[in-house]
């Protein structure tokens, strides 16, 4: 992803344009904070989600089916890694 700041000076704004997004901000150093919290979260550690076990409650489904709240069924491809 592209980050950038500019200024327009039209509307004496500042804009970060994140590829095709762009974020108007009042000030350069509110523009340059909103960079600095989006740079961190960017590169902060991330956990790819885990296999969820079923829960206690939950009774399990004939092949290919899915239940629904509402009484209905429908039906689903049952995904094989």
């Amino acid at each position: 992803m592209i980050i950038d700041i500019t200024q327009k000076p039209v509307s004496h704004c500042w804009v970060v344009c994140m590829d095709a997004l762009e974020v108007n901000f009042n000030s350069l150093g509110e523009a340059q904070a909103f960079v600095g919290q989006l740079k961190a979260r960017i590169d902060a550690p991330h956990v790819w989600p885990g296999r969820v076990a079923p829960a206690n409650d939950t009774r399990p489904t004939p092949d290919n089916q899915a239940a629904y709240p509402n009484g209905k069924w429908g039906y689903a491809d049952r995904l094989e890694k």
